[in-house]
């Protein structure tokens, strides 16, 4: 159960989580914390609104469940094609994280998806259980080194709040930016609800959401302290690195090179972040691909059990040499943070709005869920075409390079173009990533809503299997809209609590006969 369920906490973490989350915090502030706050209102909105209708079902599969729900195959293999299409790009971003920090070639890390094709999910479990302490460790060792550098935890808030990068409560209500509370919470809650919600692997994930805060909370402390000790000379300003990104590495090779053996454990920190997630997603590309479309449209169920293993193995292989040719294309985008919500919130949103539709409205049906997320899954891939097209630097906070050696300034020239003005269409292309998942999910939700209700859902309301609803269905909509028969666990606790009640009603005569009896004979 342990390798398991550090299994499960290590494929959630990634290079996007060791990369992505210091530079956040260096460049942008500490409001990017409040993502925390989002992982806890999915697992709370998961755990109450789907894990119920999942674990009574007992399906194998959470397509599985829109196969029944809609009584239609389409919602099923749509979803699945949706899940394929977000997941590649996203392990070309995962395996793109390490690539750029360590100024590399993306092509190098080939080999990324050979042990995939050896072990299976047993390989997958016990070297995430490995992988997930190199994590870890390679954070602590990266926050002690800073910490110390500046005089203490104390001093290094301290520095932080003098150059204004902490910030909790910034209720400012602006779409193109990252660091305010409500883009950070909404953005991330629906990604991560979209996540908990439409993929098999993360439902089995909602008692880890304390030590993913934990990760998460540890990449953010990285954050400040390296910020702490280049608040005066800003690493990037002065063209030592390219890219937010590569901040953690260069302050590794800049502070730990001379201690044997640390810079080797940030650099298994960064692998195995990368690691532990490309194998989870590459099992669960290669099972969807195998039973949503291969077991349907070939013969392979006719192949003997070793065949069939070797068929999953070339299928994981293949989506190895395709999220490295992925790579590529997501080194157009500014970060690995941003580039892993754009890329995955476009297509996760929508179906979020879908699965959302399936459980609580009972009048939903498959003509508008499947516009519903066809229209929001074609404004999210639009939205992040017109943004790597006409990109645009994201915002940052006041640096300075006021404190670094002159030796390191030497003679440069810094040249500071000006930023594109957002007007017309541009507008809708520079919005802040953390949006593009929340106008998908809204999308996705107020059509398939209309629509369903335009052809002809509520006539067919009461037709619906209820143990396929969440129990909040009849609290949110009319007797008119719901079915007449309750789910199974409704009719259990009311069976219970009458039970209950008649027990109780029944011991009350029998101690009022009791008393009755015992007075006679006194």
């Amino acid at each position: 159960m342990f390798p398991v369920a550090m299994s499960l906490l290590a494929s959630f973490q990634s290079s996007v989580t060791i990369l992505g989350y210091p530079a956040e915090m260096f460049y942008r502030g500490t409001q990017f914390w409040a993502v925390m706050i989002s992982g806890a209102m999915a697992s709370i909105i998961a755990a109450e609104i789907f894990l119920p209708v999942y674990y009574k079902l007992q399906f194998t599969s959470v397509n599985k469940y829109l196969e029944e729900r809609f009584k239609s195959e389409r919602v099923r293999l749509a979803v699945s094609l949706s899940f394929l299409l977000c997941t590649i790009p996203y392990m070309g971003v995962v395996l793109y994280g390490p690539s750029l920090a360590l100024g590399s070639e993306p092509e190098s890390k080939g080999n990324f998806s050979l042990r995939h094709l050896t072990g299976g999910i047993r390989a997958v479990v016990w070297t995430d259980l490995v992988q997930v302490f190199l994590m870890f460790a390679g954070l602590v060792v990266v926050m002690i080194r800073a910490f110390y550098l500046v005089g203490g935890v104390d001093e290094a808030f301290k520095i932080a709040q003098q150059k204004g990068r902490i910030q909790f409560f910034n209720v400012q209500i602006d779409p193109y930016s990252t660091s305010t509370l409500w883009n950070a919470v909404f953005g991330m809650g629906i990604m991560w609800s979209g996540n908990y919600a439409t993929s098999q692997t993360e439902v089995q994930r909602y008692c880890n959401v304390t030590s993913e805060a934990k990760a998460k909370f540890s990449a953010c402390l990285c954050g400040i302290s390296i910020f702490a000790y280049y608040s005066g000379c800003d690493p990037m300003a002065i063209g030592l690195i390219e890219k937010t990104d590569q901040l953690m590495p260069y302050f590794v090779m800049d502070q730990l090179s001379s201690m044997p053996g640390l810079p080797g454990l940030f650099v298994a920190c960064v692998f195995s972040a990368s690691l532990s997630t490309l194998s989870s997603g590459f099992n669960a590309l290669s099972a969807v691909t195998y039973d949503d479309f291969l077991c349907r449209y070939t013969s392979v169920q006719k192949l003997s059990e070793t065949n069939a293993r070797r068929v999953s193995r070339t299928i994981a292989f293949c989506y190895g040499l395709i999220a490295i040719g992925m790579a590529f294309i997501v080194s157009r985008i500014d970060s690995v943070l941003q580039a892993a919500i754009s890329i995955a919130g476009a297509l996760v949103g929508p179906m979020f709005g879908l699965f959302l539709l399936g459980v609580l409205c009972p009048f939903a049906n498959t003509f508008g869920v499947l516009c519903g997320l066809f229209a929001g899954e074609i404004f999210g891939v639009w939205v992040l075409i017109g943004s790597l097209v006409y990109s645009k630097q994201q915002p940052t906070l006041p640096t300075s390079i006021a404190d670094c050696p002159i030796e390191l300034i030497g003679n440069r020239t810094f040249i500071t173009s000006a930023p594109i003005q957002s007007q017309g269409l541009l507008s809708l292309y520079h919005i802040a990533y953390l949006l593009v998942p929340v106008m998908g999910f809204v999308i996705s939700l107020s059509v398939g809503t209309i629509l369903s209700l335009l052809s002809g859902g509520y006539s067919t309301a009461s037709d619906v299997n209820p143990d396929l609803l969440s129990p909040y269905a009849w609290k949110l909509w009319p007797a008119e809209c719901v079915p007449t028969k309750r789910p199974k666990v409704l009719i259990e606790r009311q069976s219970l609590t009458n039970g209950s009640q008649s027990s109780i009603r029944k011991n009350n005569n029998n101690t009022k006969r009791d008393s009755i009896t015992s007075t006679t004979k006194l």
